[in-house]
C-alpha cells in the first residue's frame, strides 16, 4: 500500500536542491575512479541520495535500483544545478521504500541528466517482479543489425575492480566536496561508481548517441564488496529501425562477481543517431 508521507513529507513535494561545479579537475578525478571513457562527472555527486540524506539525515539507505537518462555531457567550468523530488513512498517486505527523482541542468539551462532511484530504508533485495520489469524486452528475430551485429549478440564489457581503501575514500571526499553533504561509508557508494563505469563503457562503444540521449537502468541484487572483480556482459535484445532510418538499440546487462553471483542486472538503450545531435 502506498503511504502518503514519509517523516512529514508528502510524495510529490520537492526534496531539495544542489549546486556544484564540474571543472577539469573534477572530470580528471572522476575518470581516475571509474575509467577514462566516463563522460558524466556529475554522477559522482550522487544527486538522488545526496538530497535524500540532506533532507532526512542518515536513515540507512539501501539502493534498490537506479535510472539515468543522459542528455548532454557536462561542460567543464559550468555550475550544475539540480532539483529533486520525493516521487513515491511505499512499503515492501516491511520496509519503507522511497522513490526519488532529480533533474540536473547547467547554469545557462543546458539539460545534463535526469535520474531516478529507489531506496529501501534498511537492508533489502530487489523483488523478482522488479527485475522482470527491468528486463521487459524480448529478442527481435528480424534481420536489422545493431551497432555491433545481430540481435542476440553478446557484448562483453570487461572487468572492473570495485574501488576500495584510498580510492573509495577519494570518491567520498570528492562527492562531499561537490555537494557539501557527508554520506556514511556503508557500501552505498559502489552502486554509483558501478553506474559511472558502465556509462563509460557504453559511451565508448555507442559514442555520442549514448552520451546524448542514452538510458541506463540498474537493479542491484547484492552489494559489491570493495576490491572485488566484477565481470559485465551485455546482450543485444532489440534493434528496431523506423522510417527515418533511426535505430533504437536495447541491451540487457548482467554484472557478476568473482563467485559468478549476480550483483546487478539492467538495460542500456540508445537511438542512433540521437535526436539530440540532429
Amino acid at each position: 500500500m502506498v503511504n502518503a508521507t514519509f517523516r512529514g513529507m508528502k510524495a510529490g513535494e520537492q526534496l531539495g536542491n544542489l549546486e556544484y561545479l564540474v571543472d577539469d579537475r573534477v572530470v580528471a578525478e572522476y575518470q581516475a575512479l571509474v575509467g577514462n571513457c566516463a563522460s558524466y562527472a556529475n554522477l559522482i555527486a550522487d544527486d538522488c541520495a545526496s538530497m535524500t540524506l540532506a533532507r532526512f539525515g542518515d536513515i540507512g539507505l539501501t539502493t534498490v535500483w537506479r535510472r539515468f537518462d543522459f542528455l548532454r555531457p557536462p561542460i567543464s567550468g559550468r555550475r550544475i544545478q539540480v532539483g529533486g523530488w520525493l516521487k513515491e513512498v511505499r512499503e515492501r517486505a516491511g520496509l519503507p521504500w522511497l522513490r526519488v527523482s532529480a533533474f540536473a541542468v547547467d547554469e545557462i539551462g543546458t539539460e545534463i541528466l535526469r535520474s531516478e532511484a529507489a531506496f529501501a530504508i534498511g537492508v533489502a533485495k530487489v523483488p523478482p517482479e522488479q527485475v522482470e520489469s527491468i528486463l521487459r524486452n524480448t529478442p527481435n528475430n528480424g534481420e536489422e543489425r545493431s551497432f555491433n551485429g545481430h540481435v542476440g549478440d553478446s557484448l562483453p564489457l570487461g572487468e572492473w575492480v570495485v574501488p576500495s581503501g584510498q580510492r573509495f575514500r577519494a570518491y567520498e571526499e570528492l562527492r562531499c566536496e561537490l555537494t557539501g553533504i557527508a554520506k556514511p561509508t556503508d557500501g552505498h557508494g559502489d552502486t554509483q561508481l558501478l553506474a559511472g563505469w558502465l556509462e563509460g563503457q557504453f559511451s565508448q562503444r555507442l559514442g555520442d548517441d549514448f552520451r546524448w540521449g542514452g538510458r541506463l537502468v540498474l537493479a542491484y541484487r547484492t552489494p559489491a564488496t570493495p576490491g572485488v572483480h566484477l565481470v559485465t556482459d551485455a546482450v543485444v535484445m532489440r534493434c528496431d529501425k523506423d522510417h527515418r532510418g533511426t535505430r533504437s538499440v536495447t541491451l540487457t546487462i548482467d554484472v557478476r562477481n568473482e563467485r559468478k553471483k549476480t550483483v546487478a542486472v539492467g538495460e542500456a538503450s540508445a537511438n542512433m543517431p540521437s535526436p539530440r545531435l540532429l
